[in-house]
């Protein structure tokens, strides 16, 4: 893993990447992890705390940790699965499933192909879900 864009914060036992930061290898970060905009991660991200994925963010695998907050336009291009709750800010593309163990919110222009969310699914806007794990407790709001 490249340390160069990583500093840490060990007051919070948080990892803070800069904007615009690029990883070659799979990440794993044993804490929470701050990411800042525009980040590219060329395979999976796994955070064993929560995540806060800096808006305009790329990650070409799976992404995994205990809550997760993803910024808007970022593009995920395999899965994401939370322990707790997931946030999809506004226009984020999931290319396959966006699971968690609690709350799963989705604003406005994301793109999931599958969703599951063992508490409830919330829809807010007009999203584009392909399809959604039966017994999953949804609430569809307007913006």
């Amino acid at each position: 893993m490249n340390n160069e864009f990583i500093k840490y914060h060990a007051g919070s036992d948080t990892f803070i990447v800069q904007k615009k930061a690029y990883f070659e290898d799979c990440v794993t970060i044993d804490g929470n992890m701050m990411v800042g905009a525009g980040a590219n991660f060329w395979h999976g991200l796994t955070v064993s705390g929560s995540l806060e994925l800096g808006k305009g963010s790329f990650v070409k695998g799976d992404v995994k940790a205990e809550n997760a907050i993803i910024g808007s336009r970022t593009e995920i291009t395999g899965s994401i699965e939370v322990v707790n709750d997931l946030t999809l800010l506004d226009d984020v593309i999931v290319a396959k499933s966006a699971t968690c163990g609690g709350e799963l919110l989705v604003r406005p222009g994301c793109s999931i192909a599958f969703a599951k969310a063992d508490s409830t699914l919330e829809l807010i806007g007009k999203v584009n879900i392909k399809e959604i794990e039966t017994g999953t407790k949804v609430i569809v709001r307007s913006d």
